[in-house]
């Protein structure tokens, strides 16, 4: 029972985007989830970060952001120890989780409320 729990949260996931750190230490990984399972933002989007040494699956790697933007590529790298995360949201609590460090690694985060036509 619990193996197939786990084929299906896998199947919850897509990938949106993968982009290593500019040293390549680290990768930081966007997936959005299509499930209302026991997570930080069902139905949200997620990135998440891993050490270059990891063979961890990057869904069970360390979230650094989950929560409901309107925009796709939420992160860039600024340098080896900072991320930018900008999230377009519309509704005022979009963002459920938000680390400010990782691994040494700053994350900065800025959060845009999208214009109401």
């Amino acid at each position: 029972m619990f193996a197939l729990d786990m084929m299906m949260d896998q199947a919850s996931w897509k990938q949106v985007s993968e982009t290593d750190s500019p040293d390549g230490a680290f990768t930081v990984f966007e997936y959005n989830y299509f499930s209302d399972g026991n997570r930080h933002a069902p139905y949200g989007t997620y990135v998440f970060i891993k050490p270059g040494y990891s063979h961890k699956n990057p869904i069970d790697s360390y979230v650094i952001f989950a929560g409901y933007c309107d925009n796709d590529n939420l992160y860039k790298w600024a340098s080896n120890t900072e991320i930018d995360i900008t999230c377009i949201a519309s509704e005022k609590d979009s963002v459920k989780t938000l680390s400010k460090k990782a691994y040494s690694i700053n994350i900065r985060a800025v959060i845009e409320h999208a214009k109401k036509s």
